[in-house]
């Protein structure tokens, strides 16, 4: 059994284009032939070989294989026990970076769920049991096909490889204010920041000020003045709404913080910066 997915430029990042299942008879085979897409199959029963590069190896229950686009393979069921596999084909921008958290490459298309064999195996019937009836039919879809991949990255654990960007100190420091560019509005503190960094508190703080010339905190709040400030010029938005808006609740603690970054009151900033021009010369 098979589906096809129809393209969506949507998903240019991830986009799953077929999937399905099959019980394959004795001595089913493909290739020696290539695909133009990233393809994996994942063995349910049985055993079968599968060959790519010059290399073949015997695959049974439980493991798996990604096929590359534009690698020669040839796989082929075994004639007393043949598999029964689902596979996913997909492609996408982002497909490099999450087959490298998995550690699956061309050169090392072969993996072993163990006791995530259960894990998988719901996924890929979540998927394979579902059917076009709702308009979020291919969102869903999409869903499941990055969960498909949080399962495999699991698997990898420890092994997982360094990631496409070495994690030097810049990537740190770029982490930390990607994480207050999308949480400033929430309440986050120096630790969470860390804790999501994957760092020790006192060492990012150490490694934030030495590359910024400011602490973590510090940075949050001037983040936030700064978001605060664009916000006065919508006419629409009281001091409150702006307060609660950048993260905090306290709009006597929010109109301080705003005077010491932004140099005075939220009001009287509005009122400048709102006032015709003529006034302001």
């Amino acid at each position: 059994m098979i589906t096809y997915m129809c393209k969506n430029n949507h998903f240019q990042e991830l986009q799953l284009l077929h999937y399905g299942t099959e019980a394959c008879a004795p001595g089913h085979y493909f290739g020696p032939a290539m695909r133009d897409y990233y393809k994996i199959h994942y063995i349910l029963d049985g055993k079968g070989t599968f060959e790519v590069g010059g290399k073949k190896v015997t695959l049974h229950k439980g493991q798996g294989f990604l096929i590359v686009p534009h690698s020669v393979v040839h796989y082929e069921a075994d004639q007393d026990d043949p598999w029964e596999y689902s596979w996913v084909a997909f492609q996408g921008s982002t497909c490099p970076s999450l087959l490298q958290q998995a550690c699956l490459s061309e050169h090392h298309p072969i993996f072993e769920m163990g006791n995530e064999d259960d894990e998988m195996r719901s996924c890929l019937h979540r998927m394979i049991s579902s059917r076009n009836t709702h308009k979020g039919w291919e969102i869903s879809m999409t869903g499941l096909l990055f969960q498909f991949f949080s399962i495999l990255i699991d698997r990898a654990g420890e092994d997982r490889p360094i990631p496409l960007q070495d994690y030097t100190k810049e990537t740190y420091v770029t982490q930390v204010m990607d994480f207050i560019e999308i949480n400033y509005a929430n309440t986050i503190t120096v630790q969470s920041i860390a804790s999501h960094v994957g760092l020790q508190r006192s060492y990012l703080c150490s490694l934030f000020k030495d590359k910024m010339g400011t602490s973590i905190q510090s940075y949050l709040v001037n983040y936030r003045m700064r978001r605060a400030a664009e916000l006065t010029l919508d006419p629409a938005l009281t001091i409150g709404d702006i307060s609660r808006s950048v993260g905090y609740a306290d709009q006597l603690l929010f109109s301080k913080m705003f005077k010491k970054v932004m140099g005075e009151a939220p009001t009287y900033y509005r009122k400048h910066k709102t006032a015709p021009s003529h006034l302001c010369s």
